[in-house]
């Protein structure tokens, strides 16, 4: 890992958890703007286990918690699911290979990259579609013609262009 001038490695930087910085289940999930019933699942799951134990028994959380919780949920984000995110955690554990946690990491992760550049192009061409079409709607909005939206009469509008330039949307709006 590449490292600035001056800055200690990213091990070095971390202090140990304060005793503070835990806390139970309750608390946990409404930081983490989970309910008491998500963090009990993943559990389950093996994506989550209380890092300590009070006095009392009381499962507690902290830090590392905290951290596995927000991978948990960017996974899902991705699109990924739980038992897919399981898989993912599991997987060095599982096949006792860095090397197979490895290539199922490339594998799992260059998929959702593929789909997220797919989705990321549809959007673009969404977002294209709807710039054109405002701009249209705009220049309608301050056209003096009686009937507006009227393919016949905006023929000639020098805003709309040739039929080639009307995006489709708008398009099949018009007739």
């Amino acid at each position: 890992m590449l490292q600035r001038a001056g800055e200690l490695p990213r091990r070095a930087r971390t202090r140990a958890p304060d005793k503070r910085e835990f806390m139970q289940i309750g608390v946990f999930a409404k930081q983490a703007g989970v309910s008491i019933r998500t963090v009990r699942y993943y559990e389950e799951l093996a994506l989550l286990r209380p890092e300590k134990r009070s006095r009392g028994g009381f499962r507690l959380y902290g830090p590392e918690n905290r951290r596995r919780l927000s991978v948990i949920n960017f996974l899902k984000d991705a699109g990924l699911p739980l038992t897919e995110i399981r898989r993912i955690f599991l997987a060095k554990r599982d096949s006792g290979s860095d090397q197979e946690a490895v290539n199922l990491l490339l594998r799992v992760f260059g998929e959702k990259l593929r789909l997220v550049e797919s989705k990321i192009d549809t959007l673009h061409v969404m977002k294209n579609e709807l710039t054109k079409t405002l701009d249209i709607l705009q220049s309608c909005g301050q056209c003096r013609r009686k009937v507006l939206l009227e393919a016949s009469s905006c023929s000639g509008c020098a805003d709309l262009g040739s039929e080639k330039n009307v995006p489709d949307t708008l398009w099949v709006l018009l007739h």
